[in-house]
């Protein structure tokens, strides 16, 4: 076995369990109103998708692994996973895997989210493209891009129009002052 289909597979073994552990492990607190609840089951589903065709088109797709494609993946899942712990750190007990606000929850503006409003987004966007690019897994690589990240873009508009709704004139300025997914804006003001 070469040692690169070691390495990848305990790549995904870790990165699964990791992300497992993250979205039906990690420790709830008292529960605020969800809004659009069927966005989770999707976005999961097609999540495990992505993961199982990556896996599925490495070992089943006869290719030359291209090192280079694979270590830009490796960054940008690396770069994602820090991205996805600051933004979880920031949001603390705040966090949730749903489009959920609670009752008395101040709106977050520090650590990631001082430069842009979707952090946590933007890191499951490069975990999601980085991936599969990780196994050389171009059609995996499609779905996320193609279909996952669709679906992902619809869940930030939902997401924004219930913070809208709950914040109202407070998320409207943020809106204004901070940028989505680039905060390279941000960065050079």
């Amino acid at each position: 076995m070469k040692i690169f289909t070691v390495l990848f597979v305990l790549f995904m073994l870790v990165m699964a369990f990791q992300r497992i552990g993250e979205t039906f492990f990690a420790k709830k607190i008292n529960r605020g109103e969800i809004y659009n609840k069927w966005t989770f089951p999707v976005l999961s589903t097609l999540h495990f998708i992505v993961g199982i065709g990556t896996a599925v088109e490495y070992f089943c797709v006869s290719r030359n692994i291209n090192y280079t494609i694979s270590c830009v993946g490796f960054c940008m899942f690396v770069s994602a996973f820090i991205l996805r712990r600051w933004a979880v750190h920031a949001l603390g007990d705040y966090h949730s895997i749903h489009i959920e606000i609670r009752t008395n929850q101040p709106l977050i503006k520090n650590g990631p989210y001082y430069y842009l409003r979707h952090p946590y987004y933007l890191s499951v966007i490069l975990e999601l493209l980085g991936l599969p690019l990780v196994g050389n897994a171009f059609f995996s690589f499609a779905i996320s891009l193609f279909v996952y990240i669709p679906f992902l873009l619809l869940r930030v508009y939902l997401e924004e129009q219930a913070m809208i709704t709950v914040f109202n004139g407070e998320y409207i300025q943020y809106k204004k002052d901070t940028p989505g997914f680039f905060p390279l804006i941000k960065l050079i003001s």
